[in-house]
């Protein structure tokens, strides 16, 4: 079963690590290539769950980050290779930008990239123009193989006649003005001023909807074309250095796709196989070209009419694909609690399902999607999974003597599972409490309230579990305690 990519970036990182306590050492910059001292300033202090030794670890101050004013911050800008043994940080360095990999269990530097140049901005000429988002930093799986990946989206400065810089780009227009811009350094790297291995432009008009996410093995890129209800998309294969783009009127999936109207072979790539594209049709159902089909291994619980034409990939977690039925209740299926379904990736096997609202629980709690490093459990919202054992857990609370909440206010959104199986996240409480942290051992599936203040990891790794701590101002320092 293939290992855990855990990644978030929503913006770009630029901050100091420096091992603290018992557990670590201190690094080596990245940024300026000096040696730090260790941190003059104390360990943060962190009430963690009791299975997390606070006594030891490292941490790191990310000074630049804005305030935040929710209660939960968000995601931070890094990236966790659980098979290198590394979590990685975006840091800014001058114009450009760094990845520096460090550690997980002792915060020593590992290897730093050399700089990176994101793509202009696309509206840089206007006066009003918004500010370019900063790039992002994301950690994939090809092969079984972890790259750290980062990405932006800016002006096509593609050279004419080649269509993805280092990388071919088959079904591609250098002529669009617009472009993702990637990078991708192995985890498994050493030393400093590594190089890209490979760098890649997909050229795209994208009026909004960028998303660049592991598609299960490989990366998929996909964006809105101005002036269009439907999305376009692009599959990366990094070993190969090799893109493939796909027009949402180009995407086929045989045999089902019969071209009967205009929107009936419509669709896009929303993931990667070991035997191809994972395809998704506009109308719905999925699939993998003429390997398996969706219509072939449909949950039970799902409405009866065209089930072949339902079914909706929401997102791939490894070599999973979790998708979205329309249920039996409710007029047509709509407006009724979905059927979550889980099948196989690469055979298309059902694995398993439950009627589960994904959406539910904390509204103000960041959307973050993750699997164990051992890849046997994930989690997802409200939904926890666990593959060996063809159980989903659905939680939202359905106790009628709830004082009058919704389901909304009964869910519990989840944000993390270690390899113990046991996955943390929220759940809201009262106006005074705010959200509450849970514990969920998904061999149960039951739901424990952590003592309050109980800070919950935003990262579970084999050797550490990493902590978020807002600050009184910009900023935001990350703690690594221990497992004990």
């Amino acid at each position: 079963m293939k290992t855990v990519r855990w990644a978030v970036a929503t913006a770009v990182a630029a901050g100091l690590l420096a091992a603290c306590g018992s557990g670590g050492t201190a690094g080596e910059s990245g940024s300026d290539g000096s040696s730090p001292e260790v941190s003059a300033s104390p360990k943060p202090s962190v009430k963690a769950p009791e299975n997390f030794d606070t006594s030891k670890g490292w941490h790191a101050s990310l000074d630049w980050l804005p305030k935040e004013n929710s209660e939960v911050a968000s995601h931070p800008p890094v990236g966790a290779a659980p098979k290198a043994g590394i979590v990685a940080f975006l840091q800014r360095k001058g114009q450009g930008y760094v990845v520096e990999a460090r550690d997980a269990a002792t915060g020593e530097l590992r290897w730093s990239s050399r700089e990176w140049q994101p793509p202009a901005p696309t509206d840089s000429g206007k006066a009003d123009a918004t500010p370019q988002p900063a790039p992002q930093l994301l950690v994939v799986d090809e092969d079984g193989r972890e790259y750290v990946a980062l990405w932006a989206y800016g002006k096509n400065e593609t050279a004419p006649g080649n269509a993805s810089g280092d990388a071919s780009g088959e079904g591609a227009s250098d002529e669009k003005p617009g472009a993702f811009s990637l990078v991708f350094y192995p985890a498994d790297s050493s030393g400093k001023e590594v190089a890209p291995a490979p760098a890649v432009t997909v050229p795209a008009d994208a009026d909004s909807g960028r998303v660049v996410h592991d598609g299960g093995n490989g990366v998929v890129v996909r964006w809105t074309p101005p002036w269009s209800a439907g999305r376009d998309s692009a599959t990366i294969d990094i070993s190969d250095n090799r893109v493939q783009t796909y027009e949402d009127d180009q995407v086929e999936l045989p045999p089902i796709c019969e071209n009967k109207g205009w929107d009936s072979c419509r669709g896009k790539v929303a993931g990667l196989s070991p035997d191809g594209p994972l395809v998704e049709r506009s109308i719905g159902s999925f699939g993998v070209g003429d390997t398996w089909l969706s219509r072939d291994a449909i949950p039970p619980g799902t409405r009866k009419h065209k089930p072949e034409d339902d079914g909706r990939v929401w997102q791939i977690l490894g070599d999973h694909v979790v998708s979205s039925w329309s249920p039996t209740t409710g007029a047509a299926g709509w407006g009724a609690t979905p059927v979550m379904a889980v099948h196989d990736l690469k055979s298309g096997k059902l694995e398993m399902s439950t009627v589960c609202d994904t959406g539910a629980g904390p509204q103000n709690v960041p959307s973050q999607s993750a699997l164990s490093p051992n890849g046997r459990y994930a989690v997802a919202g409200t939904l926890a999974l666990d593959f060996e054992q063809d159980k989903a857990h659905c939680l939202v609370e359905q106790d009628d003597q709830s004082g009058g909440m919704s389901d909304d206010d009964r869910g519990v959104h989840l944000v993390s599972v270690g390899d113990d199986g046991i996955a943390y996240g929220y759940r809201n409480g009262d106006a005074a409490s705010g959200n509450v942290p849970v514990a969920v051992p998904l061999d149960t599936g039951k739901i424990q309230v952590l003592p309050e203040a109980t800070e919950i990891p935003f990262l579970s790794l084999p050797e550490v579990g990493g902590f978020a701590l807002p600050v009184d101002g910009p900023g935001r320092r990350f703690v690594f305690h221990p497992r004990r």
